[in-house]
């Protein structure tokens, strides 16, 4: 089986993003940046198969970005993965989601690859079309927000458990080739050994252009979507008590700038055991942590 694992790098959220006030995009310049947690979470699922399966099994990673990502690449390599392909290109710097999907769409379909996993979202987009759209281009089954996997070699189909939202999973059998989008839930990678990290350093990568790949300038300008505004979620208020209009006004301004919430108290609980479950039963009611016995 072979299969090829997408990745892409984004900027680290952890940090402090700001943002271009006209058009919502983030400033990248300057800015650290990561491999994609949904990204790593196929890389490792993948690794995993590779891991228990029988029969070999053939990862092969694939990215469109520039140099400094091969550092990602090398380290796939290190922890298990076979080969790794960078796409990178003059007219590749800012290619949307449907761009993106055609150029990977376009080097899959040179690999021969029974099972190709993406992402299903990236961390700093979020549109969750690149997978679908390879899906589309390649004429193939696609499935979305998996969380794992696993394959009949018999029948030569794929046993997948998706996400459906509010803790639900959801079974499915897909046959083989296919697209899966897998999300963060396993995205664990395992140790890689010194004598392969020391290996990957001078594995050769393959390196393609679009001119590689067929592609020319007209058709990487070529989209017929169209972003029409971004957003970014925003935290959620907390809900303040509003004090009792009784208090004198210093005490209800202490009280807003504080959270409108009573500082905790310790109560110290003493007596004989059996006292002490007696006094601990009552706080326990008086606080509506629990209901007394009859209601």
């Amino acid at each position: 089986m072979k299969i090829v694992v997408c990745l892409k790098e984004v900027v680290d959220s952890n940090l402090n993003l700001v943002f271009d006030p006209t058009t919502g995009e983030i400033f990248q310049k300057g800015l650290a940046f990561r491999l994609n947690p949904d990204d790593v979470t196929a890389l490792a699922q993948a690794l995993s198969l590779k891991n228990q399966e029988n029969s070999p099994v053939e990862i092969v990673l694939i990215s469109i970005a520039p140099e400094r990502v091969e550092y990602y690449l090398r380290d796939g390599l290190a922890r298990g993965a076979d080969s790794a392909v960078r796409i990178w290109g003059e007219d590749l710097e800012e290619l949307s989601s449907y761009q993106k999907a055609r150029v990977l769409s376009r080097a899959i379909s040179l690999l021969d690859a029974d099972l190709i996993l993406t992402g299903a979202r990236s961390l700093d987009m979020a549109t969750g079309q690149v997978g679908p759209l390879i899906a589309a281009w390649l004429d193939l089954p696609c499935i979305a927000e998996v969380v794992g996997f696993q394959p009949d070699r018999e029948v030569k189909s794929l046993t997948v458990v998706k996400n459906i939202g509010k803790g639900v999973r959801e079974s499915l059998q897909c046959s083989l080739p296919a697209v899966i989008t897998t999300t963060g839930e396993s995205s664990e990678l395992p140790y890689a050994p010194l004598d392969r990290v020391l290996e990957s350093r001078y594995t050769p990568l393959t390196r393609l252009s679009p001119a590689d790949l067929g592609l020319s300038p007209a058709e990487l300008k070529d989209d017929p979507t169209r972003v029409t505004g971004l957003s970014y979620p925003r935290p959620r208020p907390k809900k303040a008590l509003m004090p009792e209009s009784t208090l004198p006004t210093f005490d209800r301004i202490l009280m807003l700038l504080q959270g409108g919430l009573t500082r905790r108290q310790g109560k110290m609980l003493k007596g004989s055991s059996e006292e002490l479950a007696n006094q601990l039963y009552e706080l326990l009611v008086t606080e509506g942590v629990i209901k007394p016995a009859g209601e």
